[in-house]
């Protein structure tokens, strides 16, 4: 995964811009770098919008506004509200915002303007990134969250609630004045996340001990948002979001936390199949060597003769072959057996013009057979564990064929 975190104006985008390689939860690798030395192929590309960009302002939607109209309801609800026209801004509503607009209920709206991000996202298309997902840095959390940024000459704290994210003022002396922000401070379950060049600061100022995150976590953070802003303009299709969920699961599945027991018992399943499958070519392995160890000794104990054993079913044949010879008796590879093996395939009043047998080999010259009258042949003859090849136009050659 390619982390992009978008510069606050375009001007700064000249410079770079910072991003982080990421499994989707842990940070790999982060630098500062121009848009065309950022990798095409790093993964799913996601942009982080920053939080001096954005506002979020909290709407009360009426019941049965969802749909096609849902856009109309919302730039009416915000218009009064807003410094721009809203067609200017980019508003976006929380995931699963359509069953909220159908009852109706109060959420958040997350707004930027289109003008500045297109102007941050133009490098990035020109150097054919394709950024797959639009998240914002912080957004609303239900626990009130804290997050000191910067160094101690210039530090600056956002506080996240349902109600919004908030940039508190420079001086935290000022802080208790504000009631929401008082109550926030005083609330036990307050998350505080630092910087390293914070921590001190927060410790003597707030007495409280800060959970440390660097801007690169928080950017790894913010990719798992739920949040996705690349809609309207820069929404893409049904193939691109069903690849992004795809990878999405599989990050997940690799490298998260909670997934580890999983991954731990594929792992040994995996294993298990490996060592199990090769324990059972071994056993197979074992008992064919006995088998061939068996054909042997019965080949030297029926042949004493034979000395060296190569292939014992084809040296056992040829000394019974030889044996039957000595004793008068026909044997299947003799000029008889294999005229009437051959007569027995061959189509009525077919007739070679020539036979030669040797080596207990006979060849027939003469024969012209179609490819149907061939594969029939063949078939036939090697249930009788005889073999038929062409050698040559109109010339074929029959012999015994023995297996293992």
């Amino acid at each position: 995964m390619l982390i992009i975190a978008l510069p606050h104006t375009s001007a700064h985008a000249a410079t770079g811009y910072a991003h982080v390689h990421s499994d989707g939860h842990s940070v790999t690798r982060s630098a500062t770098g121009a848009a065309a030395t950022l990798s095409a192929h790093a993964g799913e590309v996601v942009a982080v919008m920053p939080h001096s960009r954005m506002s979020w302002l909290s709407v009360q939607l009426p019941p049965g506004s969802h749909g096609p109209r849902l856009a109309n309801v919302l730039h009416g609800l915000l218009e009064d509200r807003l410094l721009d026209d809203p067609q200017q801004l980019h508003l976006v509503l929380p995931p699963h915002s359509q069953s909220l607009a159908r009852t109706g209920g109060n959420t958040c709206v997350a707004v930027c303007d289109k003008a500045w991000l297109r102007e941050v996202l133009a490098p990035l298309q020109a150097a054919g990134l394709t950024v797959q997902r639009l998240v914002p840095e912080l957004q609303p959390t239900d626990t009130p969250t804290l997050h000191i940024m910067g160094a101690p000459e210039q530090a600056l704290s956002v506080l996240t609630q349902s109600e919004g994210v908030s940039l508190l003022p420079s001086n935290a002396a000022s802080w208790r004045a504000f009631q929401a922000l008082n109550d926030a401070l005083n609330n036990p379950d307050l998350h505080i996340y630092a910087e390293p060049a914070m921590v001190e600061r927060v410790q003597t100022t707030l007495q409280r001990q800060p959970l440390l995150q660097s801007a690169a976590q928080r950017w790894v953070a913010a990719s798992q948002s739920a949040w996705d802003l690349a809609q309207g303009e820069w929404a893409q299709g049904r193939s691109q979001r069903l690849q992004r969920g795809l990878q999405s699961a599989w990050q997940t599945l690799a490298h998260a936390p909670a997934w580890r027991a999983v991954r731990v018992g594929i792992a040994a399943l995996v294993l298990l199949q490996i060592v199990g499958l090769n324990a059972l070519a071994w056993r197979e392995k074992s008992a064919l060597d006995q088998q061939q160890l068996a054909l042997q000794r019965i080949l030297k104990t029926s042949f004493p003769a034979v000395s060296l054993v190569i292939d014992a079913p084809l040296q056992m044949q040829r000394e019974v072959d030889a044996l039957q010879q000595k004793s008068g008796h026909v044997s299947r590879t003799d000029l008889e057996p294999l005229l009437a093996a051959l007569a027995g395939v061959l189509p009525a009043n077919t007739v070679p013009t020539q036979l030669h047998f040797a080596n207990a080999s006979l060849r027939v010259q003469g024969l012209t057979l179609d490819d149907k009258t061939i594969q029939s042949a063949q078939t036939a003859l090697k249930a009788q564990q005889l073999s038929l090849r062409q050698d040559g136009n109109n010339t074929w050659v029959l012999q015994a064929e023995v297996h293992p």
